[in-house]
């Protein structure tokens, strides 16, 4: 992999935090200090491991020690903000550093500096103000991902209407079939997602009531919310970009119905219906794109088509906002379930060994194989196992 492929720490769950100390002990000691804050910890003695980590990965926060063997400090700041520009930076050092220290504060390479012995309250006060601060940061970049957007589709308003009949005393599968079957377009999908290998109905699923009978009412909202989305999106769109909308949505069923069958079978408790609205989404960010920048999908075709590279490196040449980006921004003003919202974010990031990013990783190598890169490398084993566990399903499907 290229610079540009790699994988970055999980965007939606942990914030990352980098220690930089050539002293074990310091190290321990602060490992210690922030156990508990619920940050993802990377801690390096080493200056030169520390950059080609920060090479390789975005962080929130980076507190390091200005005297070190391999480097100076400003060398290591200056590097560093090369390499995670938005990253908080704090030093820890002591008095004699300071002019050194404050010379660097002023050229904007560190933002705070705390002095040797550090107070643990104080320390852990500032990582905190930071950390909330890069959140703060996080959520304007969302806000402004969708304000740059013209018409943006409401929320789902089929598959709202269907949970709120759901929600009434006196519901019945009637009523969802009869909601349902007033767009006969949609009904005709449906059918045709519901008769797949993947939902194993033991006979032909003929009508809407059958499939809320046969496969489950959750499994049909699910699947109505899917199509109910890929179609708001390209509603306007070029016919190329229709097309191409309707080649992801097919992905995205595929994946989805992976993702399900995996859950179903996993050692932990993951709802199989979460796996599927999650493995459903997870390209939800590229349809957005493609059809709110149609002056930009030939670069991205003929990009795609003569260099061979996954999409996510292709989308990160061409765009500013990467399209998990996008889709964590749209499933957020979608309101859809924080969980959801952070497996599309990470997909194509560590799982941070989250079952539910875990789950649909594996579902989109299974379905996308070089496509889905990058991703986190520990999946592959599991990539593996379960092309044979799957191996009648996904054998079927291929075939058909």
């Amino acid at each position: 992999m290229n610079n540009q492929d790699k994988i970055q720490p999980g965007k939606a769950r942990l914030p990352a935090l980098v220690i930089i100390d050539d002293e074990e002990a310091i190290l321990t000691t602060l490992r210690s200090l922030f156990r508990r804050d619920g940050y993802k910890m990377y801690l390096f003695s080493s200056c030169r491991e520390a950059l080609e980590f920060l090479e390789q990965n975005t962080v929130d926060v980076i507190i390091t020690d200005m005297r070190m063997p391999e480097m100076s400090g400003t060398d290591l700041l200056e590097r560093s903000v090369n390499l995670n520009p938005e990253a908080i930076r704090i030093i820890i050092s002591g008095y004699e550093d300071k002019a050194v220290i404050l010379n660097a504060i002023s050229r904007g390479l560190a933002r705070h500096y705390i002095m040797k012995p550090w107070d643990d309250s104080e320390l852990r006060l500032i990582v905190a103000d930071s950390m909330k601060l890069q959140k703060t940061l996080r959520q304007k970049q969302l806000q402004d991902i969708l304000l740059s957007f013209n018409n943006l589709p409401s929320p789902p308003r089929l598959h709202n209407k269907l949970k709120e009949i759901l929600q009434k005393d006196q519901k019945s599968q009637k009523d969802i079939a009869a909601e349902i079957e007033k767009s006969p377009a949609l009904v005709a999908r449906l059918l045709r997602i519901s008769n797949s290998v993947f939902y194993g109905a033991r006979r032909s699923i003929s009508s809407v009531f059958d499939a809320l009978t046969f496969i489950g009412t959750e499994s049909v909202l699910n699947i109505v919310l899917g199509l109910e989305l890929f179609d708001s999106l390209s509603a306007n769109a070029p016919e190329e970009i229709v097309r191409k909308a309707e080649e992801i949505r097919i992905t995205s069923v595929i994946r989805a119905q992976i993702a399900r069958e995996i859950a179903l079978r996993w050692d932990n408790n993951v709802d199989p219906q979460e796996a599927y609205v999650a493995g459903l989404m997870l390209d939800i960010g590229l349809v957005l794109r493609f059809c709110t920048s149609p002056e930009k999908f030939g670069n991205f075709g003929s990009a795609y088509m003569n260099n061979r590279k996954p999409m996510f490196v292709i989308d990160k040449e061409i765009y500013s906002v990467t399209h998990d980006e996008m889709g964590e921004a749209l499933l957020t003003y979608w309101n859809f379930s924080p969980h959801i919202i952070a497996t599309v974010a990470n997909h194509h990031c560590y799982t941070g060994e989250d079952p539910l990013t875990t789950i649909v990783q594996i579902a989109d190598s299974l379905t996308q194989g070089n496509d889905s890169l990058p991703h986190d490398p520990s999946i592959d084993d599991y990539v593996n196992e379960w092309k044979v566990k799957l191996s009648e399903i996904l054998n079927t499907f291929i075939n058909q």
